[in-house]
């Protein structure tokens, strides 16, 4: 096994050499994918991140679906020899022999068809008998990457410019130019994601439109100024912190009213990065200094209210400062704006931050790879470790670690890790069961694009930010090890965000459904956050694949 998998590797990176040098935006065909396919296949025998009693906790409890073969915590039986191991699908039995409850599947994992499955682990004596009830677990069994996938119809850059124009001359975006402050836009009622991301799409679309550039600057201050205002005092507890959650005089908040009631005088820690960082890009295209020194300011804050161990709350009170609950925020965000400030405006002093920081991420994150959901929706009380794994939070440790100009052997290798943990949980690349979903709204059965990515354990609905977010930790991993493997995964996934794009409008869907939104009806389903997501990736991957 080991000659074969050194064979199949070397033949792999040689392909990656090829692809490099003669990549074009359609690239598909220079992959060879039944190398890669191969590759991807025996990996999936692998199991991600494998869980060992008094060592690494098994991460796995709530998951009701994999890819690689898994290992469960399943109990010692009081006088037990060995372990028979039984997966049944559709009436066919697969099984195996071990002296342990916990090992993994990897033995009958390539012959198990995909779909839901039944997991026995029946304890027997040395004479064979059978000792109590078998142990079980259902979950469901989904099949790897396995290209080509269906190709792009036009360039990355291309329809990373199309999806910010479409953006931009949105009723959700040109309100701002009128004065009118978007309130039936509702899910402005989020303006610490949805106000930053405005901004930064305008400033990418004058980045990459000379014509527009006018006005999407005019929009991106007029955006940037509003939330200037309406962020806390420098005497706050919260200094300069934007809020998580708004409600414009006489409107009810509509389709996330129930989340801004229930969050009244609250605000999610993290997010107040989301607009420094939008403010730092909006200094880089027209050089007011406000806006950087507004940005720093965000940061400072940050480096004073972080804890002694190196971490802060994940939801506080906006106006008190307090934790409103124990658990702590993922720091990756923070972090990639202290270390934006260092790298790209020679900022010091938050080299102690960062360092107290990390630390604690290896301690609590990468040690256990809890990486629970942390969104603004949901109430984030009495959430039990593993209970709403996502792939956000799990991407965005990628995101930053290998963002580094020199990330270490260390980092690079947890993070390929992390890259097949979002695969393994979130990704779906060919399961025919799961293309049909209800969406979310109108709750009719509609068709998605594959491959997708899902957002969380909570939210098993296919979104494009969770999509680009998986496609840029596999190019991440593609950038620091040249794997071709990660580059095509990455490839796969973007070619589904341009396929979902409605190509008159250029919208980019939150939702990667087959059929194109009727823009007007469905504008509440389109989250600027996300759609800025995909028109970075978007952007990100022209730049790996067609380097100048």
């Amino acid at each position: 096994m080991m000659k074969k998998t050194s064979l199949l590797l070397s033949l792999a990176l040689f392909t990656g050499l090829l692809l490099v040098w003669g990549c074009s935006q359609k690239c598909g065909t220079e992959f060879d994918y039944e190398t890669l396919n191969a590759r991807a296949l025996e990996d999936c025998l692998r199991p991600v991140h494998p869980g060992a009693r008094g060592e690494v906790p098994f991460w796995n409890k709530y998951s009701f679906k994999f890819t690689y073969a898994p290992v469960f915590d399943f109990d010692d039986v009081e006088g037990a020899a060995g372990y028979t191991y039984t997966v049944e699908k559709d009436g066919e039995k697969f099984s195996f022999e071990s002296d342990s409850p916990r090992s993994p599947l990897s033995e009958i994992w390539s012959g198990i068809p995909s779909g839901q499955v039944r997991l026995s682990v029946q304890a027997h004596d040395g004479d064979g008998n059978a000792l109590g009830e078998p142990q079980t677990r259902k979950f469901e069994k989904d099949s790897p990457f396995h290209g080509p996938y269906p190709e792009a119809d036009r360039g990355y850059l291309e329809s990373a410019i199309l999806g910010a124009e479409g953006a931009h001359r949105s009723f959700m975006v040109q309100n701002w130019l009128s004065g009118s402050e978007d309130h039936f836009y509702e899910l402005n009622g989020y303006p610490c994601k949805i106000w930053s991301a405005t901004i930064q799409n305008e400033c990418f679309l004058a980045a990459h439109k000379p014509e527009l550039k006018e006005e999407a600057l005019a929009v991106a201050r007029i955006v940037a100024d509003s939330l200037m205002k309406m962020s806390r005092p420098a005497d706050a507890p919260l200094a300069y912190f934007p809020p998580t959650y708004y409600r414009k005089a006489g409107y009810d908040g509509g389709i996330i009213k129930n989340v801004l009631d229930k969050n009244e005088g609250l605000t999610m820690f993290v997010e107040a990065v989301c607009f420094a960082k939008a403010l730092l890009d909006l200094y880089d295209q027209c050089g007011e200094k406000e806006y950087f020194d507004f940005a720093v300011n965000i940061a400072s804050s940050y480096r004073k209210l972080q804890n002694e161990d190196g971490s802060w709350p994940v939801k506080a009170n906006y106006y008190t400062g307090e934790p409103f609950t124990d658990a702590p925020c993922m720091p990756t965000t923070i972090l990639q704006l202290a270390q934006r400030l260092k790298d790209q405006y020679g900022v010091k002093g938050y080299e102690e931050m960062i360092s107290r920081s990390e630390k604690w991420l290896w301690e609590n994150i990468l040690a256990t790879f809890n990486f629970n959901g942390q969104f603004e929706d949901v109430f984030l009380s009495g959430i039990a470790p593993f209970q709403n794994l996502t792939n956000c939070t799990a991407s965005d440790c990628v995101d930053y670690f290998l963002g580094k100009k020199k990330p270490s052997k260390k980092e690079v290798e947890v993070c390929k890790e992390i890259a097949r943990f979002v695969d393994d949980q979130f990704t779906y690349w060919n399961s025919p069961g799961n293309q049909f979903l209800k969406y979310r709204y109108n709750q009719e059965i509609v068709p998605f694009y594959r491959p997708y990515v899902y957002e969380q354990y909570g939210y098993r609905c296919p979104i494009d930010h969770s999509t680009a977010g998986v496609a840029m930790a596999w190019m991440r991993v593609y950038q620091h090890t040249g794997d071709p493997l990660a580059l095509a995964k990455a490839k796969a996934l973007m070619d589904s965000i341009i396929l979902s794009q409605d190509p008159v409008s250029g919208i980019i869907p939150t939702g990667l459904i087959e059929e194109h939104y009727t823009f007007q009806n469905g504008v509440h389903e389109i989250w600027m956050n996300c759609s800025y997501q995909s028109i970075t990736a978007l952007s990100r991957f022209e730049k790996i694949i067609s380097p100048k």
